[in-house]
């Protein structure tokens, strides 16, 4: 009482005009640096023609001139109209398959994420890429700009200097140093972003799903591991990623870094880099995570079952959704939303609807919807983050409110634990289990995908939020498989308990039901959630800012 009785209403008059003359000289600031003019160097557009020309020559009938491109070729000709699917439930075969993928394509290798970090994993695909581009293969490098660095930003300017590599940065700051003044400049801009995550190698083969390029996000961080879902592609759906990549590249908000960031005066990429990872090699931790990706592409099998036609591919109808790429700079008709075009795809759920959100914004029309599903006879499964498991945890506020509407209405609630193991769970359950992390310290839900019925089934980087919905672009594909549907289905059985809480609702109370070391065990305040974090939560709920999460 005595700390805020001490501030007089004058000296709160003050403070509030100090505040105001330093926003507005922070917003006069940000005005003075602005985005280059013209977006694309003469060399990249002169790559990317050279691309787009080694993409025609890699088509079914004229790309047999390696043995990828045979061994695919011969594949997909057994299969016409339909496209493989082999789901990457691992970070060690996240990394490994992009790896060795890397390292046998030929003509092009293009790249899209969200994030790319500049650890140990960015490193080394950086590596794979460089090397790549040493054999002559084009490679394009779009990344969105919301998670960079000064740091990254010379390693990426080192990179781009070689001349078979382009880097471009999606709706990028203007502020290269003090990044803020653009979320003050540019609010509405900056907040829409590419949320795209996918490989394509000699138009043949894609890698596309929830997963970022980072230590975390392949199960090889010492603190946090995210378990996710990718899959692996061939068949007619890898020419709409392609297409759908090249939209991106080539939009008026991609900028080549060379407009953006000067290069470095030391700008021997590989060069840098070694000494990098050389330094890495020598601390424990670090050195620990480079043996555990040189030992996952020691181990992995995937490029020679590939060119042995022994990898297990499924063959189905596989539709490619992605929003278009205009959504970013907020100038999209509602037919190129990708919230859209699936709503379109999927119908209405019949039978069951099984959704797996790492960020579970409903909303309350959402909320409606899932409601008037189950009083249908629907039976609908949600598996989210916990409070503690989150790794946004201002997400959990747009959540947890709605919880006992939809418990009411007999939907199923589960929410991950922190302290997931993959060996907490009998092999048998792990198998049906589509998503999979490492036993290490915490343990977070990154994957995004849902099954409707007995046959479709969507894996891509697309939540069930807000802001995939409207904001950030998104992609992904719709598979067309009974067996995968069952699977993603029965992935909600007793098992779960293992590494989840079922959400319970007693009376008007809810509980948290789990297994621990295999005995029962029921909790009825929130897991691990703070009275600090309830109250902040409590009241992040009630403020309107469902449409930002």
């Amino acid at each position: 009482m005595g700390y805020i009785a001490s501030f007089s209403l004058s000296a709160i008059i003050d403070r509030c005009a100090r505040c105001t003359i330093g926003i507005v000289l922070l917003v006069s600031l940000s005005s003075c640096t602005s985005l280059p003019i013209t977006p694309h160097t003469p060399d990249s557009l002169a790559l990317t023609a050279e691309a787009l020309a080694r993409q025609q020559q890699n088509s079914p009938v004229l790309g047999a001139g390696n043995h990828l491109n045979q061994a695919i070729n011969e594949q997909t000709a057994r299969h016409p109209s339909l496209s493989g699917y082999y789901p990457i439930a691992t970070g060690a075969n996240a990394f490994a398959s992009r790896s060795i993928l890397s390292d046998m394509a030929t003509q092009t290798i293009d790249v899209q994420y969200y994030i790319w970090h500049n650890d140990e994993a960015g490193q080394l695909m950086l590596k794979d890429l460089w090397q790549a581009a040493e054999r002559g293969v084009v490679v394009r490098l779009l990344l969105d700009d919301f998670n960079g660095s000064p740091d990254l930003d010379a390693v990426l300017a080192r990179f781009a200097k070689h001349p078979n590599i382009a880097v471009r940065l999606i709706n990028p700051v203007a502020n290269r140093k003090w990044r803020f003044l653009d979320y003050i400049s540019s609010p509405l801009r900056i907040n829409r972003r590419m949320h795209n995550k996918s490989m394509t190698f000699d138009n043949r083969i894609s890698i596309l799903g929830g997963r970022n390029i980072g230590n975390e996000y392949l199960n090889n961080d010492k603190s946090n591991q995210f378990a996710d879902l990718d899959v692996l592609l061939v068949g007619e759906v890898v020419g709409d990623i392609s297409h759908s990549f090249n939209d991106y590249w080539e939009s008026p908000l991609a900028f080549d870094i060379e407009t953006l960031v000067a290069t470095p005066d030391d700008s021997h990429f590989l060069q840098n880099l070694d000494v990098d990872l050389a330094r890495k090699q020598r601390a424990d931790r670090e050195e620990r995570a480079l043996r555990t990706y040189r030992e996952a592409v020691a181990s992995s099998t995937i490029g020679e079952d590939l060119l042995n036609k022994q990898l297990a591919f499924r063959w189905a109808v596989i539709d490619f959704l992605a929003d278009d790429a205009q959504k970013i700079s907020h100038t999209i008709a509602e037919g190129g939303l990708l919230v859209n075009k699936l709503r379109h795809k999927l119908g209405m759920p019949n039978s069951q609807f099984s959704i797996v959100s790492s960020y579970f914004v409903p909303t309350k029309d959402g909320v409606d919807g899932l409601v008037r599903l189950a009083n249908q006879g629907v039976k609908v499964h949600i598996l989210t983050n916990s409070y503690d498991a989150t790794d946004v945890g201002a997400v959990h506020a747009g959540y947890a409110d709605y919880r006992k509407t939809l418990l009411k209405a007999g939907i199923s609630l589960y929410e991950l634990k922190s302290t997931a193991r993959r060996d907490d769970k009998p092999t048998d359950d792990n198998d049906n289990r589509l998503w999979r992390t490492r036993g290490q310290t915490t343990t977070s839900l990154h994957a995004k995908a849902f099954a409707v019925d007995d046959h479709k089934v969507f894996i891509g980087s697309y939540n069930v939020d807000p802001r995939s919905a409207n904001l950030n672009s998104e992609l992904g594909v719709l598979i067309y498989d009974d067996r995968l549907a069952a699977r993603l289905h029965q992935a909600f059985g007793e098992g779960m308990q293992h590494q989840a809480y079922k959400v319970v609702l007693n009376g008007d109370n809810l509980e948290w039901h789990t297994l621990e070391n295999n005995e029962p065990t029921v909790l009825t305040q929130e897991p691990n959630m703070q009275p600090g974090d309830k109250i902040g939560i409590a009241i992040l709920s009630k403020l309107p800012i469902d449409w930002l999460l």
